[in-house]
């Protein structure tokens, strides 16, 4: 049994390492203005920043359409693969998921079998999704099935601990996540809130205040060092929009632990960082069971 693997570009999830593991990802649509792009194709976070920072206000985005989905799926098939497998953005933060959903009863409806179609709501994003790709592509690569894989993901959801600190919130703010007087209070007393993934949707957490070099080692402190014992040493993100040289020291500091199997760095994608702006930093990780 054939396996492909879809998502869409909010897993932000590298090119190169998508493409190793034969997974494509379909694009979000990010509006500059009147303009509309293809986020991961034409559009990165740092012209979106630009854009916000010129304009005062976030670009607006738009999910992967039906006929995205149904097109995709269809070339699949067409090219001789047996079973669909996709999950991509928290249904509750877009309708790509409710679209992928679409596109797959618009093929059983022309006669193809849905047990074909295993079709997963992440509740996640960013990185959080990564992990659950990584997972299912090791398993179809084993030889398993879709469904196999998709038994995982489900059993997976509810260990994925997937958080973020934001350098401002201005994005927040922009978004309508934030009131202005809160934006206004957090600016003065520099705090930087954490933002969790709780039951799909994005919630405030903890607020850390001071410098953010000094947040981000609290933040790590907190959700990683305290708690090392509970975390599955198989794989941790370290996903950012931060300098990429800022990064690396972050990944060698996680190095240094010699407890995670595997550490991977990846930068946020546009329509993620619509949500965060610059200077966010996450670890993202799979609770034990």
């Amino acid at each position: 049994m054939r396996t492909k693997i879809f998502t869409d570009t909010t897993c932000d999830l590298s090119p190169e390492r998508r493409a190793a593991h034969d997974i494509t990802a379909l694009p979000l649509h990010v509006f500059l203005g009147d303009e509309d792009h293809l986020d991961g194709v034409d559009v990165t976070a740092e012209q979106l920043f630009r854009y916000a920072t010129e304009h005062k206000q976030l670009p607006k985005t738009a999910a992967v359409g039906v006929l995205d989905f149904q097109t995709a799926f269809q070339q699949a098939l067409d090219a001789g693969y047996d079973e669909m497998l996709y999950t991509g953005l928290s249904s509750e933060l877009s309708s790509t998921y409710q679209n992928a959903c679409l596109a797959r009863d618009a093929l059983v409806a022309q006669g193809y079998d849905a047990g074909r179609f295993h079709l997963v709501d992440s509740r996640q994003l960013s990185s959080g999704t990564a992990h659950l790709l990584l997972r299912a592509a090791s398993i179809v690569e084993a030889g398993g099935t879709a469904g196999q894989a998709e038994e995982d993901m489900r059993k997976t959801l509810p260990r994925l601990s997937t958080h973020f600190v934001v350098d401002t919130l201005q994005y927040l703010h922009m978004g309508g996540r934030c009131s202005s007087i809160a934006y206004l209070a957090g600016s003065m007393l520099k705090l930087h809130p954490q933002i969790n993934m709780t039951d799909g949707a994005m919630l405030a957490g903890e607020k850390f205040r001071g410098k953010l070099d000094h947040c981000i080692q609290l933040y790590k402190k907190r959700m990683v060092l305290d708690i090392l014992d509970r975390i599955e040493p198989e794989r941790i993100f370290i996903t950012h929009t931060l300098p990429d040289d800022k990064a690396l020291l972050l990944k060698e500091e996680i190095e240094s632990l010699n407890y995670f199997d595997e550490i991977l760095v990846e930068r946020a994608g546009a329509t993620i960082a619509s949500h965060c702006g610059p200077g966010t930093i996450g670890y993202l990780t799979i609770h034990k069971a």
